[in-house]
C-alpha cells in the first residue's frame, strides 16, 4: 500500500522534470539516427536513452531521498507500534514520553544519513545536469 502511495506522489514531480528536459533535446538528433539506419527501437535505445540518463538519475536520487526520508507517510500507513517500520520511525522509538535517548537518536540519524550522501557525491553531477539542463531553455 505505501509504494503506491509513494509512486502516485512521486510521479507529478518525475513527470513534470522529464516534460522539461525532454522538450529541450533536438529533434534532429533522433533524425540523424534515423538517417544512419537505426529504426524506431535502435533509435530509443541507443540514442535517446543516453541523452536522459541525467534526468533518471536526478529522479532516482530526489525520489529516492524523499522517500528515505519521510516520516508522516509510514506513520500514518504502518503506525508506530508495527514491526514493519521505515528507519525514521525506528529513531523516533528512542524519545518516549518523559525519556530520550539521545545517543542512540544521533548515531542511528547518521548511520541513516551516510547513505544518502554517499549517493549525492557519486551522483552529483548528474544530478545538477538533469537540474539545470530540464531548466535553461535557448
Amino acid at each position: 500500500g505505501i509504494i503506491l502511495a509513494y509512486t502516485g506522489f512521486g510521479m507529478s514531480l518525475s513527470v513534470f522534470m522529464f516534460h522539461g528536459f525532454i522538450k529541450g533535446v533536438p529533434l534532429e538528433i533522433e533524425e540523424a539516427a534515423e538517417l544512419d539506419g537505426c529504426n524506431k527501437m535502435q533509435t530509443f535505445f541507443y540514442v535517446v536513452l543516453p541523452i536522459l540518463k541525467p534526468i533518471y538519475v536526478t529522479i532516482l536520487i530526489l525520489n529516492g531521498i524523499w522517500i528515505w526520508n519521510d516520516f508522516l507517510l509510514p506513520l500514518l500507513l504502518l503506525g508506530k507500534g508495527n514491526a514493519i517500520q521505515t528507519l525514521p520511525i525506528a529513531v523516533s522509538n528512542f524519545a518516549g514520553s518523559f525519556t530520550k535517548q539521545w545517543d542512540m537518536i544521533l548515531t542511528s540519524t547518521l548511520l541513516i544519513m551516510l547513505p544518502v550522501i554517499i549517493l549525492f557525491i557519486i551522483a552529483q553531477k548528474h544530478i545538477m545536469k538533469g537540474m539545470v539542463d530540464g531548466a535553461i531553455k535557448s
